[in-house]
């Protein structure tokens, strides 16, 4: 049993973690420890994909397109249902990084405007901070980390006075297991007055999210990552309540029809971001995935997920491991080096005995690398299909690769 938000949530069984990996043909070939990256897809999400495709080969695309169009709008129920929003507040993406600069890019900002932002922000939606300051003559401004690490809440609530343009937060940063305190964050956001795009890149899938207590008007997320849906996925959440005042920054006429010769007009739900183009399988995998992860219960699977990663730190410091985690709660991405070791070389050795990890590097969050002094590190991520003997094979690895045995 774990506490979330001071609730008692019960995790995963034993039996009911064995059952979900009998439905994950990868864990039959791999160890797999990089659901940060793209994690292992069940039978199922992999199944609807190639009948989808089968379909199409044999009558057509458009015409499957056109057959299969209750399911496609099903998966906008499906990503509401997981988030806590209406599905006229959905809007689909190729990926996460599509969602995110859909709703910054559509944000009105002028000269002498701030972006109000944090240490460890994602290198995608840094590099888009610096490109609007140089398009718009916006400032940047990073709001300190407190002692545990996470945006510090005082410095957070004492920038919101003034002309702020957006407050952009990644949720779960790529480097470090934090979780920030996106919530509080919300309230602030919501009592100025201020848009709130947070990005859920990696807490999806594996922490609750609900955008009504998060206090967020946007939120991005990925298909591929914990949700452990098919690469080429994502969404953007977007408040009805912040919608009509937004345009696009590159509108096609599926998001806003030619109503006449010399006019368009938006559509006057979420969907005013999406492209006619997309992925028609993909999507229905995605669907498939959400609702996978609904049905075992994301709090479920947060407090399993968050214990996995506990007892993997554990197993690193017991033997003789660093971890360069920070937050008060942390997820399920865990950061390590083995002294003396390249990182890409040790993942390398690693992948030789089917243990996947990944290597994140400095410049994918420069202002947290920077502060914390931080140089290439393992990332070793969990989720609930994670077993306790695949953390004792994957430590005992580590071990041999850093004693040279």
């Amino acid at each position: 049993m774990t506490i979330l938000g001071g609730t008692s949530v019960e995790q995963l069984t034993l039996d009911e973690i064995e059952y979900q990996r009998s439905l994950t043909p990868g864990t039959e070939n791999v160890i797999h420890f990089n659901h940060a990256g793209s994690s292992l897809p069940t039978q199922g999400v992999l199944d609807t994909q190639l009948d989808y495709l089968t379909y199409e080969a044999a009558i057509g695309g458009y015409e499957a397109s056109g057959q299969t169009q209750s399911t496609t709008n099903a998966v906008y129920d499906s990503i509401a249902e997981l988030i806590g929003a209406s599905r006229h507040e959905i809007s689909r993406a190729e990926h996460a990084t599509v969602a995110w600069n859909a709703a910054f890019w559509s944000l009105p900002m002028a000269s002498g405007q701030r972006i109000v932002t944090a240490d460890a922000e994602y290198g995608a939606n840094a590099v888009a901070f610096l490109r609007a300051q140089e398009r718009y003559g916006v400032t940047i401004e990073i709001v300190r980390s407190g002692s545990d690490g996470s945006v510090d809440l005082d410095a957070m609530e004492a920038t919101l006075s003034g002309d702020v343009a957006v407050v952009a937060l990644t949720h779960v940063p790529t480097n470090g297991g934090l979780i920030n305190p996106a919530a509080e964050v919300g309230k602030m956001t919501t009592a100025a007055g201020v848009p709130y795009l947070l990005d859920a890149c990696q807490s999806a899938g594996q922490i609750a999210l609900d955008v009504t207590e998060l206090g967020c008007d946007f939120l991005t997320a990925t298909g591929r990552k914990f949700l452990r849906g098919p690469r080429g996925t994502g969404f953007l959440y977007v408040s009805e309540n912040r919608l009509s005042g937004l345009v696009p920054d590159q509108p096609d006429h599926h998001g806003a029809p030619w109503v006449a010769a010399d006019r368009y007009a938006l559509r006057d739900d979420a969907r005013r971001f999406e492209h006619w183009e997309f992925n028609h399988a993909a999507w229905h995998g995605l669907g498939a995935a959400v609702d996978h992860a609904t049905l075992l219960g994301v709090d479920r699977i947060e407090a399993t997920v968050q214990q996995r990663a506990l007892e993997l730190r554990d197993a690193l410091h017991e033997h003789g491991f660093v971890t360069f985690d920070v937050g008060e709660h942390k997820c399920g991405i865990v950061t390590t080096v083995c002294p003396g070791k390249d990182p890409v070389e040790v993942k390398s050795a690693l992948a030789e005995q089917s243990i996947h990890v990944s290597v994140t590097t400095p410049d994918s969050t420069w202002w947290d690398a920077l502060r914390r002094d931080l140089s290439e590190m393992l990332r070793l991520s969990v989720h609930y299909i994670t077993t306790r003997d695949e953390i004792d094979l994957a430590v005992d690895a580590l071990v041999r690769i850093r004693d040279g045995a």
